[in-house]
């Protein structure tokens, strides 16, 4: 392997990181390199732009944080968040990538780059005390200019899963979810997909054959008949009997990634009970996760998690 990937290589597993600056910064540059195989010069816009992508779809998709201290955020993430939030005020709760709506975002390109110079692109380059090579930089004009962008492209693949990998640990270290790693690699690829909840509404129906809305104890109308997440889908991202009950659809839509409270998962508890009793004569693989479910408290451990 060049020399030149070698010492990429060993600032992206060796770094320092107080945060995911360095990892965002590095991913975009080899994407620009990617992108636009002829580009020599990367003005900081185009790093700014694909890193507040990145940010957005970790967050609203996942809401991870990026730094160890909630109550001191990363400025650019910070920012991210407050730009998903105008969005949300417009265009309600539902979850879509940067690329679907950039078009109706107003990034803020010029406090991006801000950060960036004064906090990653030098501090990228510097790994226990010696810097390495990888980039030209000339801060004043907020320009980059790679040394070998031919082999930033030709070993890309590599270089994309190293970041991720690291990203990863970091994230590890003050997000407590699951399934971290494919919360990465799926927010950066874009091929996440909300699998179908109809299949669930035979075993619902056992239970609740009435179509009593769980959290309100109202009947729901057919037409506004909804499977609901207890404990937030983005927190969990898979779909699981135990976390299932049926909602008005209006109740779904403004519940949006809420955190229940706990008399919502002391009420899940029961239901799950109940739900099991109908279900443990039937021979079906739902039966294992549901008693699992109860025998093991996840319902409580996944909310507590989720609080962390």
């Amino acid at each position: 392997m060049d020399k030149y990937i070698k010492d990429l290589c060993e600032i992206i597993q060796n770094g320092d990181m107080e945060n995911t600056y360095k990892m965002v910064w590095i991913r975009s540059i080899i994407e620009t390199c990617v992108i636009e195989p002829t580009i020599t010069k990367i003005h900081f816009d185009k790093l700014s732009r694909k890193i507040f992508g990145y940010y957005w779809n970790q967050t609203i998709y996942f809401d991870l944080e990026q730094s160890p201290n909630p109550n001191k955020r990363p400025e650019i993430y910070q920012i991210v968040v407050e730009e998903i939030t105008r969005y949300r005020s417009k265009f309600g709760y539902q979850p879509k990538w940067f690329t679907e709506i950039e078009s109706r975002l107003t990034v803020p390109t010029q406090r991006i780059n801000s950060v960036l110079a004064k906090d990653v692109c030098w501090r990228f380059l510097k790994v226990s005390g010696s810097y390495f090579d990888i980039y030209e930089l000339d801060k004043s004009n907020r320009i980059i200019t790679p040394y070998r962008a031919d082999l930033l492209r030709e070993y890309s693949t590599i270089l994309f899963d190293l970041i991720n990998y690291r990203w990863t640990q970091k994230l590890e270290e003050f997000n407590h979810s699951p399934r971290i790693s494919k919360k990465v690699k799926g927010t950066d690829r874009e091929d996440i997909k909300r699998s179908s909840l109809t299949k669930f509404k035979k075993y619902l129906d056992l239970e609740n054959p009435d179509h009593i809305c769980f959290h309100t104890k109202q009947k729901i109308q057919d037409k506004n008949l909804s499977i609901d997440h207890v404990i937030p889908w983005s927190y969990l991202f898979s779909d699981n009997l135990w976390n299932l009950v049926y909602v008005d659809r209006s109740v779904n839509s403004s519940k949006g990634n809420k955190i229940p409270n706990e008399q919502t998962i002391q009420n899940l508890e029961v239901r799950n009970k109940r739900l099991f009793k109908q279900m443990v004569s039937k021979n079906d693989k739902h039966i294992e996760e549901l008693q699992l479910s109860i025998d093991d408290g996840l319902v409580r451990k996944f909310w507590v998690g989720c609080q962390g």
